[in-house]
């Protein structure tokens, strides 16, 4: 019986190795937020040269840094919610989240399940602006492509739906 006991709750104290992929997480969000912070920053020069210069060429730049930057920040929010998930899912509720209106909003993670489903959906956001920075760079030449471009928007609409709670 107290070998028993004894493995019962070094099996549940295991659990607890689970905060080294959440304190990675948490570390890779910060480092991802820091190219975004940096990736802002290149967005700001490129905005003054398009402003003096005009140059369609910056303005192409411009919108692909702006494609850029959202991916990532997305990507950093997919790390820090895939952190909290594995917390709360492992080691304990966030006392903090459940105190705060936007805790509501992402952070009720109650299985497996519902953590994959945030994850998804904040991955398809993802693909959809990959999707789009294909397309800024994309020029059609002929109507099957364009029909190709068309049949994909019509996807990834139906994707967005199916998605929706």
């Amino acid at each position: 019986m107290i070998v028993r006991e004894l493995f019962e709750r070094f099996l549940w104290s295991s659990r607890l190795s689970v905060m080294f992929g959440v304190l990675s997480c948490i570390v890779a969000a910060f480092v991802v937020f820091a190219m975004g912070l940096r990736d802002v920053v290149h967005m700001i020069e490129l905005i003054m040269g398009y402003i003096f210069s005009g140059s369609h060429a910056v303005r192409n730049d411009l919108v692909m840094v702006v494609v850029e930057i959202l991916d990532t920040f997305l990507l950093g929010a997919v790390l820090l919610i895939f952190a909290f998930g594995l917390y709360e899912l492992f080691i304990n509720n966030l006392k903090g989240a459940s105190k705060s209106d936007a805790g509501g909003k992402i952070l009720i993670i109650s299985s497996i399940d519902s953590l994959k489903s945030k994850l998804g959906k904040v991955i398809l956001m993802m693909l959809i602006i990959k999707v789009f920075s294909f397309f800024t760079e994309m020029k059609p030449t002929s109507m099957l492509e364009l029909l190709y471009m068309g049949i994909t928007v019509v996807l990834i609409a139906g994707a967005l739906k199916l998605s929706k709670d």
